[in-house]
């Protein structure tokens, strides 16, 4: 919710314009993007670390993010074709080719422009399961470290890493996978000084990589990260909330452009932007319902029954 706001507040002004509204209020949503990337690099560890089989994890993987990602992509290209928002259209032919989610490496231009971090995640899941494969998964942070080493000599200009490359190592985001995956060792009590170090580092780093500021946020976010996993939140894990939570993932890769295409109809009629704001949440959330229990759940038992019957 704190990315949409800041999609729909700070983001939005940024390209069309609020007159009149404030909206640097919103600017921190941003940083919601961190946390899911160090979510991510704790459960994905978490899920690697159950002893899958190879095929297990990418089957589990497709499920869960390509169904809804096709049906959230075919909703906002037709949106967006239909009703038009400048700068952010796309051809057939690209929208097509945005159906593998690594197209951003063919230089595609996305559909949504969310869409990025799915690259990113993409990317984190062949270098983690690159250490999987070659056993190495006890020390994983320990090898993933060197990417933060690498970018921190990227970013005082010590060497030069060809784009590509530099998503492919997601040089820029590495060191939240990194402390996720430090976050689940010691949650589970598997932590060595070396994993608390490391943790450090992917915290640390951020000064140079990003900015003071965003250390500063980052380091909250550590540590309700850390209050979180030791249990200290559990009075959270209320019905609404997990219900909400299992939206979240819908919710982001719908909300943004059919969100600025509603916000723009409002401005054109010269009607109150609050209310279309408004709106465009309400709007969001019922296709991200839609697109959770109608197509993501089904989707995800289909392709795991199918799995296991030729398993």
């Amino acid at each position: 919710m704190a990315v949409v706001l800041y999609h729909y507040f700070f983001r939005y002004n940024e390209i069309y314009g609020h007159p009149n509204l404030a909206v640097d209020w919103a600017y921190f949503g941003k940083d919601g993007v961190p946390l899911f990337f160090l979510i991510s690099g704790f459960v994905i560890y978490w899920t690697l670390h159950r002893g899958q089989k190879p095929l297990d994890f990418w089957v589990a993987r497709f499920s869960r993010l390509y169904p809804v990602y096709w049906g959230a992509l075919a909703i906002t290209f037709s949106v967006v074709s239909f009703w038009g928002l400048a700068g952010r259209e796309v051809a057939f032919r690209d929208a097509m080719q945005n159906l593998l989610m690594f197209h951003e490496y063919l230089g595609v231009p996305h559909v949504d422009g969310v869409y990025w971090t799915l690259t990113v995640e993409l990317s984190f899941y062949v270098l983690i399961f690159a250490i999987y494969l070659c056993r190495q998964l006890r020390v994983g942070e320990q090898w993933l470290s060197l990417l933060i080493v690498l970018s921190l000599l990227k970013t005082v200009g010590f060497i030069v890493i060809p784009d590509v490359v530099a998503k492919l190592l997601i040089t820029d985001y590495i060191m939240f996978f990194v402390g996720g995956m430090c976050f689940f060792k010691i949650h589970k009590g598997l932590a060595s000084g070396m994993t608390v170090f490391i943790l450090l580092l992917s915290l640390v780093s951020t000064i140079l990589i990003f900015s003071i500021r965003d250390f500063l946020v980052f380091s909250v976010l550590y540590v309700l990260f850390y209050v979180s996993i030791s249990g200290w939140l559990a009075f959270l894990r209320s019905r609404l909330l997990v219900s909400l939570g299992t939206l979240s993932y819908s919710l982001y890769l719908i909300h943004q452009n059919i969100g600025y295409v509603i916000i723009n109809r409002f401005y054109r009629w010269n009607f109150n932007p609050n209310l279309g704001i408004c709106l465009a949440f309400a709007i969001s959330f019922l296709l991200a319902y839609g697109l959770t229990h109608y197509l993501e759940k089904p989707a995800v038992k289909m392709v795991r029954r199918v799995y296991l019957q030729q398993a």
